[in-house]
Formats: C-alpha cells, structure tokens, sequence
C-alpha cells in the first residue's frame, strides 16, 4: 500500500505549497511499521534514509526523534478553539506508533478528553547530528529551509493503559526515556504518580512530510 500512495506522489521532494498531492504524502498507519523488534532501543549510526525514499525517512524520523510538538484545539477559555502547541516526549520502539507519557492536569490532554484530533510535529533540526540545511549557523541552513526535513504526524489520541499494546509501550518509552519511571508512567494500573501520568498513544491517519 505505501508503494501505491508513492506512486501516486511521485518519487521527488515536495514543494513549497502547502497543498495539493505533491506537498503531501499519505501513509497508511503501516506504511509507518518497520521490522525492528518493539522496545529495541535507538541504535547511534543507523544510516539516514535518502529523503526521496519519503516512506523510509518518515519512519527513520518517527524511531530517532525522541520529542515533537503536539498540537491540540484548546479548551482553554482565553483561546478556546485556537490550536495550542507543547512539546511532548515520545518513543515508538519500532511499531510505528508514537507513544507518550502524559498526564490529565496538562492543558493538552484537557483538550484531548475534549477532542482527541492532534498533530504532533518533527523537524530534522531536532535530531543530533542536524544537517546543514537545518543548521543557521552554516550560513545556509535554517529550520525552515525547505531541504530540512519537516514531518506532521496527524491521527488521534488513545489510550493504552491496561490495554493489549501497554507493555511494548513501557518497553519503547523506557529504553528512550528512562526518567519517566520515576514519574510513575510505568505502573500497570495507570494513575501514575500524584500527576496520574498514563501510557498513550497517536493512532496516525496521515504523514505529512516536506
């Protein structure tokens, strides 16, 4: 099924614009799915997929990356119904769902019990080894620069506490982010910790990668 959206794309980068079929790219939730064992951690040197191999590098960002954006409709009073942006760390262990560690007294997990539609964005200016075209400092590059990989992850928020997934989502989350333990991210029951930090989920509907 990828390989028939990528045809259907075309097997060049994206322009500029923000619409229209060569400025997004539609992956099926397991054109996202690789082979790697769930909870295997981030291996330092694994090779960067070309960026015409749109499939490839939107997976290799999803398993390096170790936080994006989320993006909510708030239900805050003072800007409700405008989108409310706040990193959020994540991991997906291989499986291709970005899971999380989140707790019900932040602002964007009001907005999810409200409304479990969000984004969640990364950029390859995030990543270690940055490349030069994200790079201010190179003279050329620039977050914003369009050779700089940028990739909007949509889809809804579950979830996984107590679920059949709950345990490859300690898995991926510990061996990324250890420290959440400590918060109580990782008790079976959920209710983690005097926050009530739970095990979540983006199930994805669409990939949008530039």
């Amino acid at each position: 099924r990828v390989r028939e959206l990528l045809r259907k794309v075309g097997p060049r980068r994206f322009d500029n614009s923000m619409a229209g079929p060569t400025s997004t790219l539609l992956l099926a939730l397991a054109g996202l799915v690789t082979c790697q064992a769930p909870g295997r951690p981030r291996e330092a040197g694994v090779p960067v997929p070309a960026v015409g191999d749109h499939a490839a590098y939107a997976r290799w960002m999803v398993r390096s990356m170790t936080w994006g954006t989320m993006s909510t409709i708030s239900t805050q009073a003072s800007i409700a119904g405008y989108p409310f942006g706040n990193p959020v760390s994540f991991a997906d262990g291989g499986t291709g769902n970005p899971y999380m560690c989140v707790s019900p007294l932040d602002s964007s997990v009001k907005d999810l019990q409200a409304n479990p539609k969000f984004s969640l964005t990364l950029s390859a200016a995030q990543g270690q080894n940055a490349p030069a075209a994200c790079a201010p400092e190179s003279g050329r590059g620039d977050p914003e620069n369009p050779p700089c990989a940028r990739l909007a992850l949509t889809g809804d928020f579950v979830d996984v506490t107590g679920g059949p997934e709950f345990n490859t989502a300690v898995a991926a989350l510990n061996a990324t982010h250890p420290t959440l333990n400590s918060w109580g991210c990782f008790q079976a029951g959920g209710s983690g910790g005097s926050h009530g930090f739970f095990l979540a989920k983006m199930a994805v509907k669409q990939a949008w990668l530039i």
